[in-house]
């Protein structure tokens, strides 16, 4: 039991109360007088605070929620009312009880009618008052129409409300398409469709249409429980795609698909005449051609704005030393994809070996080959805290020595230590003077602290400027580092063409999962040194070729290679001989996609930094692939392999999520096309295309994060189509996307009975014949008012100080 007070801020009109006792009284009064006036004012003041008595009362609210739908059918709706009557008779005599029904009619009860679980929850919640106690008892069988039943639960757990659930098992029912889920797709590409099937274990036949055009004809299948059928379904323009799934010819599911627009990619090749136009022809509508002049390339020339490249039989001496420069930066720190393809031009003599476009090839050209060693720049970051006293400090010496001696005199070399402090124990230099650079090492003591970060930042900034084919920073440590936010350092390092190795020594290392972690987002390797038997040889100078290979002509067989993740689904028919192309070597690393029967490798492709690079060593549209112009499947061919070349992350997503009449609209920025500093533009459309609505207000909630919250009818589709500088993108809410019908409720969207009880303290029962759990006893909380009495009090106070001051033996006293 407690008082509170709703208004505790009137409580400073007590400093008010002793000059208002004692003005505008002429004499001093008597000191009765005096105390009852001044009970006056207190009790007014009192009764301004409005005071409340509270107090526990009883077992609180007891809420039931009845399950009565057709999916229980007859026999499990009568077991729901059995389990009902039963947990009424034991409830405590002082509970407020309350029943909220699920489905059917009833008198004195709170029903709905639409079978949505969450909606039921939240009056069960709006059943039990604020402050109070109570408990929520659910007998059914967890289907819902809709899936918002989480908010519902959360509230329950925040308010320490106990759930308890009986399950009560379902009727057979028919099958019925619960979902159909779809991937993002372009104009041209195949729509992959996801249909979610829940089936009474019989056979049965899909179909999709688009109005009463059919799309794709499924054979029979069988559906026990939730099944999957997958289906391929054509695209033929962009836009938004209406789409009904019929099973067994009945029925029907709706949604509403949304086409994106061709993606775009930058051609640069001028030995094949009119090839960009040839191209174009050959991939259809899923690509969009732009050709630009390779000596046209400004200094300013930005690739990434494309998510793609293609560079067609066009020699090295034809594209500038920047372009190339700047195409290796948009893959690496960009994602954009670049498919260089040619004969002679591209990989023989004239060819891009000794260019910098060169290294990022997954192929090594035959013939005459040279080795060369690159120079390397390395910065070695040695730990030299306290906690690596004794062996792993030496282990670590003995670590950096070895990796120092792999270099010559055109290399640079740098030493930093950290122990609390960073300094450069051997500023970066040429390594000329090996020797002084390993006394320097062995100098080191163990003393201080671990600080990782300002070290990692120093090795950084000496090694960013130098002019070096390769840069790596060496880091030696156990890993009882005492900061944690390197992810960001790491990975800015790395977009600077800075490689992050790690090595922990000793034979206990504090954190090895967080070293190797390091390693990974750095883009380099981790290595484990326990002691001296296990050192590693580390040689950070990757031997490079000059190659001097020969065109080979003729009928020339090939053979496609399965590698995962590279087809689209579709079955294509084998490709024919080659006529000719210019025999190279796959990188170690590099898939082959397709070589010859020979082994010599066609098509390669290898990921680079955060894009990729595929190269074909023929020409796409010239004299080695004559024979593949008869190929039906030809330009599906190159389309897959454009496809999955070009940057997988699209410059601008957009997601849309309905919460019944609410839709809440997201849009995300991830390219460097995209406008920034401006607010995307989004406008509903229409069937027709036509604009609807244009949406303001935009949220930018982070970076390049856009979010809008609008209403918008449950019933209606939502077409949303997002323009931001040059690109546009769509997305689909089909109408009541988020609520199913009573008669095809989803197990997928049903709420988790047992999980909830477990969740909210509850207890749960898998058979409505069971004893039930007991009965919480959570006293409620009831509020009496206080204030209304105190101000009866003070009325009755001033009555009293009007009779005694007008009292006739007072008023003969003198006594005003």
């Amino acid at each position: 039991m407690s008082i509170t007070f709703l208004f505790p801020v009137a409580a400073w009109l007590f400093l008010l109360v002793q000059p208002v006792t004692w003005w505008p009284m002429r004499a001093r009064p008597h000191w009765r007088q005096a105390a009852v006036r001044v009970g006056v004012f207190a009790c007014l003041i009192l009764a301004m605070m409005q005071p409340s008595l509270v107090r526990r009362d009883g077992a609180g609210a007891q809420v039931y929620i009845l399950d009565q739908r057709p999916v229980l059918g007859a026999g499990g709706q009568a077991a729901a009312r059995r389990v009902l009557d039963r947990l009424m008779a034991r409830a405590p005599a002082d509970a407020r009880l309350s029943v909220i029904q699920l489905g059917g009619a009833a008198k004195e009860r709170v029903v709905v009618q639409d079978g949505s679980l969450s909606l039921a929850l939240r009056k069960a919640a709006e059943a039990i008052p604020l402050g109070s106690g109570g408990a929520v008892t659910l007998i059914g069988s967890g289907l819902s129409t809709d899936d918002h039943w989480r908010d519902g639960i959360a509230a329950f757990v925040a308010r320490g409300i106990p759930v308890n659930t009986i399950a009560v098992p379902i009727a057979p029912r028919p099958a019925f398409v619960a979902d159909l889920r779809l991937a993002p797709a372009r104009v041209g590409e195949t729509l992959r469709g996801d249909v979610v099937v829940e089936g009474d274990g019989a056979l049965h036949r899909l179909a999709v249409f688009s109005g009463d055009r059919r799309l794709v004809t499924r054979p029979s299948f069988r559906a026990d429980g939730e099944t999957h059928v997958a289906v391929d379904i054509p695209t033929d323009r962009a836009g938004f795609l209406p789409l009904r799934v019929e099973l067994d010819g009945r029925g029907g599911f709706e949604t509403l698909a949304a086409v994106q627009e061709p993606r775009h990619f930058l051609y640069l090749g001028e030995r094949q005449q009119g090839a960009a136009g040839q191209l174009q022809r050959l991939l259809g509508p899923s690509f969009v051609v732009d050709q630009r002049a390779p000596g046209s390339l400004s200094q300013g020339f930005d690739p990434a704005r494309w998510p793609l490249v293609m560079i067609d039989d066009l020699p090295a001496a034809h594209l500038p030393v920047a372009a190339q420069q700047s195409l290796n930066r948009a893959v690496a720190r960009d994602g954009t994809g670049l498919f260089v393809s040619g004969g002679m031009a591209a990989f023989g003599a004239g060819g891009y070996a000794d260019t910098p476009l060169g290294a990022a090839l997954p192929v090594i050209a035959r013939g005459q080959e040279k080795q060369v060693r690159p120079s390397v720049a390395l910065a070695i970051v040695i730990d030299s805290s306290g906690s690596m006293q004794g062996d792993r400090l030496e282990l670590a010496k003995q670590v950096a020595r070895q990796t120092v001696r792999k270099l010559n005199g055109n290399d640079w070399v740098g030493v930093v230590e950290f122990y609390g402090a960073r300094q450069w124990s051997v500023p970066m230099h040429h390594a000329t003077d090996l020797p002084d650079v390993e006394r320097a090492i062995g100098r080191m003591q163990a003393q201080g602290a671990s600080v990782l970060f300002p070290a990692l930042q120093e090795a950084f900034y000496g090694l960013k400027d130098l002019d070096a084919r390769y840069k790596h920073i060496l880091v030696l440590s156990d890993g009882g580092v005492a900061e944690d936010r390197y992810q960001q350092l790491l990975r800015h390092i790395a977009e600077n063409r800075i490689n992050v190795s790690t090595v922990a020594v000793g034979g206990q290392v504090d954190d090895e999962k967080s070293m190797a972690d390091w390693a990974r987002v750095g883009r380099g390797r981790f290595y484990s040194v326990p002691d001296e038997f296990n050192l590693v040889e580390l040689d950070f100078k990757q031997p490079q070729t000059r190659p001097d290979p020969g065109y080979r002509s003729g009928t020339v067989a090939v053979r496609e290679e399965t590698r995962p993740g590279w087809s689209d689904g579709a079955s294509l028919s084998a490709p024919p001989p080659l006529s000719g192309y210019v025999p190279t070597r796959a990188r170690p690393d590099a898939q082959v996609l397709l070589r010859t029967d020979g082994g010599d490798p066609i098509v390669s492709s290898w990921p680079v930094g955060s894009g990729r690079v595929t190269a074909m060593m023929t020409e796409p549209l010239g004299a080695g692939t004559a024979n593949w112009r008869s190929w039906p499947d030809y330009g599906r061919w190159v389309a897959r392999l454009l496809a999955m070349t070009a940057r997988s992350r699209p410059d601008l997503t957009v997601e849309a999520l309905r919460r019944f009449d609410r839709l809440t609209i997201t849009v995300r920025r991830n390219g460097t096309g995209t406008m920034s500093g401006t607010v995307p533009a989004i406008t509903l459309v229409d069937a027709n295309g036509r604009p609807q609505r244009r949406i303001d207000g935009l949220e930018e909630r982070a970076p390049g994060l856009f979010v809008s919250d609008i209403a918008w009818p449950a019933g209606e589709p939502a077409r949303i189509e997002v323009r931001d500088g040059d690109h546009l993108a769509r997305t689909a809410d089909p109408a009541s996307s988020d609520v199913r019908p009573v008669d095809a409720m989803p197990e997928f969207m049903a709420l988790p009975l047992a999980s909830l009880s477990s969740r909210t303290g509850g207890w749960h029962r898998d058979d409505p014949a069971t004893a039930p759990g007991a009965v919480q006893r959570i006293g409620g909380l009831r509020a009496i008012d206080l204030w209304p009495w105190i101000a009866l009090l003070a009325l009755g106070l001033y009555l009293f100080d009007i009779g005694y001051r007008r009292w006739p033996s007072r008023r003969i006293a003198g006594i005003r």
